[in-house]
């Protein structure tokens, strides 16, 4: 028989806000920095890209979740 499982992620809003700072950051990244910064510019973009996705799955995927708790009862 399986036990408990229990899916957490942040609530709706904060993670539309946190795609929308990660949006922000890209921003940031690429006026101050510019193309001139070599790798350094792509890996802020990788980081900025990368937190835009996890945010936007959390927010609209059904099942996402940041951490998943399984609880076995039998113990």
């Amino acid at each position: 028989m399986p036990g408990f499982v229990s899916r957490i992620r942040p609530s709706k809003p904060a993670a539309v806000f946190g795609a929308v700072a990660g949006v922000a950051l890209l921003v940031f990244g690429f006026v101050t920095f510019g193309t001139d910064a070599g790798a350094f510019i792509w890996l802020w973009g990788a980081f900025g890209v990368g937190i835009i996705a996890f945010n936007l799955w959390a927010a609209f995927s059904r099942k996402g979740a940041s951490e998943v708790v399984e609880s076995d009862e039998r113990a």
